[in-house]
């Protein structure tokens, strides 16, 4: 009789978080947000997938550069955040009215049903990185580092999540239909897809994003299909500002978003 004993099969669980925190290993080689570099590094990275490469040399005839961002599950909030940063570093009207904008989302976290202490810390760090901006457009090695910077950047991505998280919630009727399929209510969704430090964002969070913050975003999609171009989907605050405005530009491909310029 053998005294070898069998390994122990291991739970969904188990798996789960075996394989999650492989991709966190993975994901601690890289910056959290990178210098940006030339739109051919794409091109290298994808070199033997046809339908990828494909899209990525045409998007060459309209885009020049990309910034890759950690892929640590929350690369949409901390892409956006950078972006958004960046656009108003030397437009003072922007800056001002992101500013204001801002300001404003302590009223609508209190309004939504967040008690000021669950946020006030993040909220301070990035009112605090914002009204920066003016520095940092002299020093933008600074401002990256900041980004860099774990306790800072987390911060700002927490902050976009609770933000994103509270306009979803004071506009349950509107979203929750969407959430159907899924069985659950706005506040699970949130609870459980929103503000979950490391969770995944989809259309719904970035729809929030931009309404709350009142800033239009372009995000340019790369998938396997044998199409030439790169679908491109853009999310307006309000119709009727659709081409007046020029959107923060991200691009996602599955999984991942990064930013692009």
């Amino acid at each position: 009789m053998s005294s070898t004993q069998a390994e122990p099969e291991l739970t969904d669980e188990q798996i789960l978080a075996f394989e999650q925190q492989i991709k966190d290993q993975e994901a601690q080689k890289i910056p959290l947000v990178c210098q940006d570099e030339p739109l051919s590094k794409l091109e290298e990275e994808f070199k033997d997938n046809d339908s990828f490469l494909r899209k990525i040399k045409n998007l060459s005839r309209n885009h020049r550069k990309i910034r890759k961002c950690r892929g640590d599950g929350n690369c949409f909030f901390r892409a956006f955040a950078f972006s958004w940063f960046e656009s108003a570093l030397h437009d003072k009207a922007k800056y001002e009215t992101a500013l204001a904008h801002l300001k404003n989302t302590p009223k609508l976290l209190e309004k939504s049903g967040f008690q000021t202490l669950a946020f006030e810390d993040f909220y301070d760090v990035t009112l605090e990185q914002f009204e920066k901006i003016p520095s940092y457009a002299s020093d933008p090695d600074l401002f990256l580092a900041n980004f860099q910077s774990e306790e800072i950047s987390n911060a700002i991505v927490m902050h976009l999540r609770f933000v994103t998280s509270a306009y979803l919630r004071v506009h349950a009727d509107d979203y929750e239909p969407f959430l159907v399929a899924e069985m659950i209510s706005i506040d699970e969704f949130c609870a459980m897809h929103v503000e979950a430090f490391g969770r995944e964002s989809d259309h719904l969070q970035i729809i929030a994003l931009t309404k709350a913050l009142d800033t239009p975003v372009q995000v340019i999609y790369l998938d396997g299909s044998d199409d030439a171009e790169a679908a491109v989907h853009e999310f307006w605050p309000n119709e009727e500002d659709k081409g007046q405005r020029e959107p923060l530009q991200l691009i996602y491909r599955p999984g991942h978003y990064d930013i692009l310029y």
